[in-house]
């Protein structure tokens, strides 16, 4: 019987554990989202109403490629911390 009450209270304690670093994390990855998001918004705005240098636009797209790929990662970490969430 004690082996049984000592597995149960180390899943009980690393579930704890696990709550306790998305709830830190969460609002942290949320927040980065929101300023990334923001500044893919405003790069997609001024490549839309400014007339297109060659040059310009081409680091332009570069930053948006990148940043948007960043954007997938952490909504790729975010769905898996709120995964790990769950009850």
């Amino acid at each position: 019987m004690g082996e049984k009450d000592l597995l149960k209270n180390t899943i009980e304690e690393e579930q704890a554990q696990v709550l306790n670093v998305v709830r830190r994390l969460g609002p942290k990855l949320s927040g980065l989202m929101f300023v990334f998001g923001i500044l893919v918004f405003g790069i997609s705005v001024y490549v839309l109403v400014v007339p297109p240098d060659p040059t310009l636009t081409v680091r332009l797209s570069i930053i948006l490629t990148g940043a948007l790929g960043f954007i997938g990662a952490l909504n790729i970490m975010c769905g898996l911390l709120l995964l790990l969430g769950e009850d």
